[in-house]
């Protein structure tokens, strides 16, 4: 088993300490999917189209300014792929996800209020696991074990036998987060919520 280090994982505690001061509690709502083509380059414009939206449309805000949009989304290419962040989970839903996975992996996280959240990874518009952070344990999908190899942090946490519960519930998203960074090679901080990035109104057409 393997996944995200401790180090990786309060780097994530920290970076919600820093943006306690944001215009939206990210602990409340966020979602954040990295989409990777299996080959050649994907583009900003064509995730905003896959998303619904218009890329002409684009601007640039910094969302640690923004308060709820639930169609705003925030961009960023990174390398070969796209990196989504919003307050929302549009990347998540079932039809977004089949778009966005067209000839490419995806993979995403996200949660809101009540605890309701997701990890997952879609290829090739196929759902292939599924899993509730806060229950690792149990997975679906057509390949429910594909991420099994980095969930380690998520099984400890929620493991009373390993002593991880004793953390609390405050590590519950950070810890979500580093997950989908194991899974992905990306990162995420409170720099960048601070900086402008390219945002977009998806679901318009």
């Amino acid at each position: 088993m393997a996944g995200p280090t401790p180090a990786q994982v309060e780097g994530y505690m920290r970076m919600f300490e820093l943006l306690s001061d944001a215009e939206w509690c990210i602990e409340e709502n966020l979602g954040w999917t990295v989409v990777r083509p299996d080959r050649g380059w994907l583009t900003v414009d064509d995730v905003v189209r896959r998303l619904r939206g218009d890329p002409d449309a684009m601007t640039t805000c910094r969302p640690a300014d923004v308060r709820w949009e639930d169609d705003l989304v925030y961009l960023e290419q990174r390398g070969d792929a796209v990196m989504i962040v919003e307050y929302a989970a549009n990347s998540a839903e079932e039809d977004a996800l089949k778009r966005l996975s067209q000839g490419a992996t995806v993979h995403g996280v996200f949660w809101g209020i009540n605890n309701f959240n997701s990890l997952f990874c879609g290829v090739d518009g196929v759902l292939v696991t599924e899993l509730d952070t806060l229950r690792p344990g149990h997975r679906w999908g057509t390949d429910p074990e594909a991420l099994a190899d980095h969930l380690d942090a998520l099984l400890e946490l929620h493991d009373p036998s390993r002593h991880g519960t004793d953390r609390g519930a405050a590590w519950d998203w950070p810890t979500a987060m580093a997950t989908l960074g194991s899974l992905t090679d990306l990162r995420l901080d409170a720099d960048w919520f601070r900086r402008p990035q390219l945002c977009a109104t998806v679901n318009s057409r």
